[in-house]
């Protein structure tokens, strides 16, 4: 079987990263929301502590593994854990949302969002330049 650029491990793991940063961009525009109601907890998506303990060995392995051409690769989903902080309070009113420090997280989100934008437009320059043998 060719190797397909288009599907290979490159776009994958930038796949994967910009689906984590758009739901935890929910989940972000989520306690921004609920910064005034009272006993909301904030959410927060654990993809990147999943994913190295799988790598690492030290958790569970990933579930599901593409072993054969014909299967479908594994839901991007697979190891997000969206998680609630109830363990802290910030006000008296029982809601913990910190304004500025997820202004921060979102600001540090975007960051990481574009950056992967720019990976995978910089992957797919490099295959293009190939493709034309260097001519442009």
């Amino acid at each position: 079987m060719p190797w397909d650029p288009v599907t290979s491990g490159v776009l994958r793991e930038i796949e994967l990263g910009l689906d984590w940063a758009a739901l935890r961009q929910r989940a972000i525009a989520n306690n921004l929301a609920n910064v005034d109601t009272p006993g909301y907890k904030r959410e927060d998506v654990a993809f990147p502590e999943a994913l190295r303990r799988a790598q690492a060995g030290a958790g569970q392995p990933l579930a599901l593994a593409v072993t054969a051409p014909g299967h479908l690769p594994p839901p991007a989903e697979e190891g997000w854990a969206v998680v609630r902080d109830t363990g802290t309070t910030l006000r008296n009113d029982g809601n913990n949302v910190d304004i500025e420090a997820e202004a921060a997280e979102l600001a540090k989100n975007a960051l990481y969002y574009n950056a992967l934008v720019s990976r995978a437009a910089g992957y797919l320059a490099s295959l293009r330049y190939v493709i034309s043998e260097g001519r442009r």
